[in-house]
């Protein structure tokens, strides 16, 4: 896998300056198409009475907003750049606009109090995804580490990741055994042979993590090693509220203090 586009979210969370840089410099390093996507909804509140042409006209310019916004920061170091918008929900703008990508990254919250305007994490987009927590305005990944259990999804985003885990220095595999696993010494095995003939070297299995908690323990790992970058599969489940993902993935994307790369 190349990461030949990279796309970024974009709003008016004041952590979207940061993830842009992120991504800016992403697509500077790996000599990708940097586009920068966004969402606005024709939406008239309560107490305004506004045409439909100006609701249009107000949303034409809040995307023009954030339009400027991106190639403002963006075009200082990425060297190719793109720009798309539609007056649309974020939620259904920006997985149709994913096609054109080989990553999306974005934010590990939305906006305080306006679900309309931004972007739920929870929201699957059919590509793998980096979620950025706050204020990180650059991706380090010198130390990856790779949450394994025996599921596709987790298959998926190792395979994802591939472009990262050449260039880091230091690779671990923590293991999540499911009830009645026997062969996660076989499975781990194979995984670090796979990655091997992708030219990335394991430097060591970390841990195994029991089912029951794993995302505190997934997390503390982190910490404990000092991880740049954790990859994991995005595991669905039933869509409760806007969230499709639950479970360890919902713990990660609302609380892991580095960024994490998640494929379903």
């Amino acid at each position: 896998m190349t990461l030949a586009a990279i796309m970024v979210t974009v709003d008016f969370d004041p952590a979207s300056k940061a993830r842009i840089s992120l991504a800016a410099d992403l697509a500077r390093r790996f000599g990708s198409l940097l586009i920068g996507v966004a969402g606005w909804p024709l939406i008239k509140r309560p107490v305004e009475t506004l045409s439909d042409n100006e609701l249009a006209e107000r949303a034409s310019n809040e995307l023009r907003n954030l339009g400027e916004k991106f190639r403002k920061i963006a075009e200082d170091v990425a060297v190719r750049v793109e720009w798309r918008s539609s007056m649309g929900f974020p939620r259904e703008v920006i997985p149709k606009e994913a096609r054109a990508a080989d990553l999306l990254v974005i934010g590990q919250s939305m906006l305080l109090g306006d679900v309309v305007h931004s972007y739920d994490p929870g929201t699957a987009a059919g590509r793998p995804v980096l979620v950025v927590p706050p204020e990180i305005d650059r991706l380090e990944f010198s130390r990856v580490l790779v949450a394994w259990k025996d599921t596709r999804e987790a298959r998926r985003a190792i395979h994802d990741a591939l472009p990262f885990l050449k260039l880091a220095d230091e690779v671990s595999i923590a293991v999540a055994k499911t009830p009645g696993a026997e062969d996660a010494d076989a499975q781990i095995a194979d995984v670090a042979k796979y990655l091997e003939r992708h030219d990335v070297r394991v430097a060591e299995q970390i841990s195994s993590v029991a089912d029951e908690g794993e995302e505190d323990v997934l997390l503390d790992l982190a910490r404990q090693h000092r991880v740049d970058l954790i990859v994991a599969g995005a595991y669905g489940r039933t869509r409760l509220s806007e969230w499709i993902f639950g479970g360890v993935t919902r713990h990660l994307l609302l609380n892991s203090p580095v960024p994490c790369l998640l494929s379903n």
